[in-house]
């Protein structure tokens, strides 16, 4: 199989065509947030993800990408996924390749404008009361799987799967897996794959995830 390097994902990145997805039904999915989807690059490329600690306020216990609000110093979301990347794990030197498409939350009126960055092996800084746990997931080893996993849903007359992805024995879903999806999109052509694999209808529910139907 053919490994991608960063400059490769950049020209990708740079190729794709980027969607705002529309609210969902009784959201308005308006504060948006700069998230950055960090990538180490060994040489194929692993994403770093964390799993929220369960006492916090706002999708605790949840699989995400680092980041958050923009604060006033922020010139803007890519600069607030870069400071958030950094308070939640302590990277540095990351260096931003692109961007994915605006996604809305369903559990909120949170919306991620993803920022794809490749960043330089490092030791991690989780931080406390905020990041349980560091997650790391070979974007090579999904590629592989026969399938992924979804739940399916019907939104404004379109019925559509939703992806889910198993991490270290944990369901990462919602948009985070969204974006995750579309990165797999990007990607899978750099690694000579036609595209990510099908998403498959597994009877998995949204109440299996502890979310509202």
């Amino acid at each position: 199989m053919k490994i991608p390097t960063a400059q490769e994902l950049r020209r990708a990145l740079a190729r794709h065509r980027l969607v705002e997805v529309p609210a969902l039904p009784g959201r308005r999915n308006h504060i948006r947030t700069g998230v950055l989807v960090p990538l180490i690059f060994e040489p194929g490329p692993v994403a770093l993800l964390t799993l929220r600690s369960a006492g916090l306020s706002e999708h605790a216990g949840e699989i995400c990408f680092p980041g958050g609000r923009p604060e006033p110093d922020d010139q803007d979301l890519q600069q607030t996924a870069l400071r958030e990347a950094r308070e939640e794990l302590g990277i540095t030197g990351a260096e931003v390749l692109g961007r994915l498409s605006a996604i809305p939350l369903y559990t909120s009126d949170y919306r991620l404008v993803p920022f794809v960055a490749a960043i330089p092996p490092q030791a991690l800084r989780p931080a406390r009361g905020e990041v349980a746990a560091v997650l790391r997931l070979e974007l090579a080893e999904v590629l592989a799987r026969p399938a992924i996993e979804a739940i399916a849903y019907e939104l404004h007359g379109h019925r559509g799967l939703s992806p889910v992805f198993e991490v270290d024995g944990r369901r990462m879903y919602g948009a985070t897996a969204h974006s995750f999806f579309e990165l797999l999109q990007v990607v899978a052509p750099l690694f000579g794959r036609d595209g990510p694999p099908p998403l498959r209808a597994t009877g998995l529910t949204w109440a299996d995830l502890g979310l509202p139907e």
